[in-house]
């Protein structure tokens, strides 16, 4: 426990300290927690390793953070950009799937792992370009509403593509038929049905509190009971094998209409951006172990991170032109979706239990992470900036 303890308070001076010296090179506070991670992590200093309590809080941080992102999401603005933030995550997906799948190929026989790659590489955190966007200011712009859109949808999508190879592989070697159809249209079903009930909620929960909520002061039982909900979405979520960081957004959105809602995300704001979010942003520092590398692991991880990072830049982009949006808005779109995370993590963690990827590729997908979530922030502050903005 004392160990626990210790390990907390270095992630909150170090990720803080970070923060305030990112500040001071005019780049975004995300950045300098996440170099923090690092430097205490088994890479540097070695002071602190990701055990299950820094994992707990960690996961507690980005529900709380991705909940936070949907209290302070325009749902109106968010409906608007329906349709083409599917566009954007259909397109962002396809592309890092092939280009992951083709160069896997180029180290691996098995079609199957050449495949789960690919599926690795579609994944998307928007939690490093949310803490971002709202650092510029820039969450409810339009750029901002289409990241996140697409994002959600992005992994929504990537749970059916992972699925589907799953299914692929506990069936291998038997004919198709019903042993590895019925898994794929369970799965289909229940993410159907959490999209229903989301959108229903999303239309109608804020109505219902609203009448209630006009008889009660805004206070501390608001706050305690919308944290509760929020878990619970994310525990639903993540039970029916959706990321529970989906299900935490989710709740934000239903949420996000509610009278009370400036008080609610005041004091959301304070308990992620004061300690959970810490956490969080440092674990991903502390999770790169650079032990097992060799020549083969950095040919590998190169050719992840040119595709984890053409994939996304040109999918994005090149769908959101297709949309008739502004050149600089797509490629704001396109570097927003960039950042993998948490989401590229569990996915390989998957692959990893169940055989289809070996250490050999979950270490490579370890440093993409770190890579695409340290250049994220500095390439969306500076697709934001004004006068590249208009050079653009």
């Amino acid at each position: 426990m004392e160990k626990t303890l210790l390990s907390i308070v270095l992630i909150l001076i170090f990720t803080k300290l970070g923060g305030i010296i990112s500040k001071k090179l005019k780049m975004p506070e995300v950045l300098g927690a996440l170099i923090a991670g690092v430097i205490l992590g088994p890479v540097v200093l070695n002071l602190i390793h990701y055990d299950n309590n820094i994992k707990l809080l960690s996961n507690l941080g980005v529900i709380i953070l991705m909940f936070l992102a949907g209290l302070e999401t325009n749902v109106k603005e968010l409906k608007e950009a329906g349709l083409s933030s599917f566009i954007i995550a259909i397109a962002g997906i396809l592309l890092p799937l092939f280009l992951g799948t083709l160069g896997a190929s180029l180290f691996f026989d098995n079609l199957l792992e050449n495949i789960f790659i690919g599926v690795i590489l579609t994944a998307t955190s928007v939690s490093i370009t949310v803490e971002t966007l709202k650092e510029l200011g820039k969450l409810n712009t339009k750029a901002g509403i289409n990241i996140l859109g697409a994002a959600v949808i992005d992994d929504i999508l990537g749970l059916i593509l992972i699925s589907i190879v799953l299914a692929f592989a506990q069936t291998s070697g038997s004919n198709w038929g019903a042993s590895t159809s019925l898994p794929i249209i369970y799965v289909f079903v229940k993410i159907i049905l959490f999209c229903l009930f989301s959108i229903i909620g999303i239309a109608h929960l804020p109505k219902l509190i609203n009448k209630f909520a006009k008889q009660i002061k805004p206070g501390r039982e608001l706050l305690t009971f919308s944290l509760a909900f929020a878990i619970l979405v994310a525990y639903i979520a993540e039970s029916l094998g959706i990321a529970a960081i989906t299900g935490a957004y989710i709740c934000g959105l239903m949420l996000s209409s509610l009278e009370h809602k400036e008080y609610l995300t005041r004091n959301v704001k304070a308990i992620s951006s004061g300690f959970l979010s810490l956490i969080f942003f440092a674990s991903v520092g502390i999770e790169a172990n650079l032990k097992g590398i060799n020549l083969e692991v950095i040919y590998i991880t190169l050719v992840m991170f040119i595709v984890a990072i053409i994939g996304k830049l040109v999918g994005c982009s090149g769908a959101a032109r297709l949309l008739k949006m502004p050149r600089s808005e797509s490629i704001q779109i396109g570097i927003g979706m960039i950042s993998r995370g948490e989401v590229a993590i569990i996915t390989a963690n998957i692959g990893l239990q169940k055989g289809l990827i070996s250490e050999e590729v979950f270490l490579p997908t370890l440093i993409v992470v770190i890579l695409t979530t340290i250049i994220t922030p500095i390439l969306l502050k500076l697709a934001f900036s004004h006068k590249i903005e208009k050079n653009i």
